[in-house]
């Protein structure tokens, strides 16, 4: 840190959070920082930063697999899209069954009135 300070950009750059979250960090006290004159007025300047704030880098924990491991993967995958593909075209004929059905019951369906003029003629 240079003898100046750190800004808060500089100080939310270094944490890796907003510089929202460093004014919070300020206010509730996390943060020690001093009011000092800016070239546009008063400023924070942050001299010490706590190294408990510092964001932890997530590790890289995703396995390494062979080629033959990810094509048995792709595999798998294109067995379990193809089983999909199957219900879904039995799903999608049910469907227009019970459509042509529900269409048949709706035209079928007709006033009492209707019917008995119907009949008369």
């Amino acid at each position: 840190m240079s003898g100046q300070g750190l800004t808060i950009a500089q100080a939310a750059k270094s944490l890796g959070v907003s510089t929202r979250t460093v004014r919070r960090f300020i206010k509730s006290g996390k943060i020690r920082a001093e009011m000092v004159a800016g070239p546009f007025g008063q400023e924070y300047r942050i001299f010490e930063l706590p190294p408990d704030l510092h964001k932890a880098t997530p590790l890289d924990n995703t396995p390494v697999q062979t080629p033959v491991q990810v094509m048995d993967i792709v595999r798998e995958l294109q067995e379990k899209n193809l089983a999909l593909a199957a219900q879904l075209g039995a799903a999608t004929e049910r469907i227009r069954n019970l459509e042509s059905q529900v269409k048949l019951l709706k035209a079928a369906h007709q006033p009492w009135w209707k019917r008995l003029f119907a009949r008369q003629r």
